[in-house]
């Protein structure tokens, strides 16, 4: 379970948060919506860890952030622009970032790249991926490891019609076999198509 608790947080004059609670079940599939720069990032970063609360607290499975760990555990995260190495192939990118944890290996990396539909794209330099490749190999890194949460935020921008079919079966996939996903999108169709309830970012507040 994810548990957000009185979090408050704020930047320079705007305050986006102010004693918001949020609570997400485990092995639900939940939606974010908001209007533009209401803060639904912002919520995606306090629960990932990488921002952190000006105040309250933030709780995964009952261990808040800050005490023996900073960041989620075992999650696949989807924030912000990529972070690819533009000189380095899909697969290299992906090889180097398996080797952090070192859970997985050649094998389930050539996986996954065939999984999201880059097989001969990964052995591609990402500076030539167009925009849609970039965010199939954003989606790739995000499920390589099977992590327990997938926390998506707009995971089908850029994405073509078959590109849209390959995360929404990642996506129904994950959440059949009991894991979280909370994701964002602009397009209610995609939150109405997965998502069991819908937190509504809104007036600095997070409500269902």
């Amino acid at each position: 379970m994810i548990e957000l608790k009185k979090v408050s947080k704020e930047f320079k004059t705007k305050i986006v948060f102010e004693n918001a609670d949020v609570t997400v079940e485990t092995g639900k599939c939940v939606g974010i919506t908001g209007e533009n720069g209401c803060g639904k990032s912002v919520l995606l970063k306090l629960i990932c860890g990488f921002s952190k609360p000006d105040s309250g607290e933030v709780f995964i499975d009952g261990e808040r952030l800050g005490d023996k760990r900073d960041f989620i555990p075992n999650a696949g995260v989807i924030i912000n622009s990529p972070n690819f190495i533009g000189h380095y192939t899909g697969y290299e990118n992906l090889m180097l970032l398996a080797a952090i944890k070192k859970k997985i290996g050649k094998k389930e990396v050539c996986g996954v790249l065939d999984r999201v539909g880059l097989s001969e794209a990964g052995k591609t330099k990402v500076k030539n991926y167009s925009l849609g490749m970039k965010q199939r190999l954003r989606l790739a890194q995000a499920i390589m490891e099977d992590p327990d949460y997938l926390i998506l935020d707009e995971p089908m921008n850029a994405l073509d019609n078959e590109g849209i079919a390959i995360a929404d079966e990642i996506i129904n996939e994950f959440h059949a076999n009991g894991k979280t996903v909370i994701m964002t999108s602009h397009n209610p169709l995609d939150i109405e198509r997965h998502c069991e309830y819908v937190l509504k970012v809104e007036n600095r507040s997070v409500s269902v």
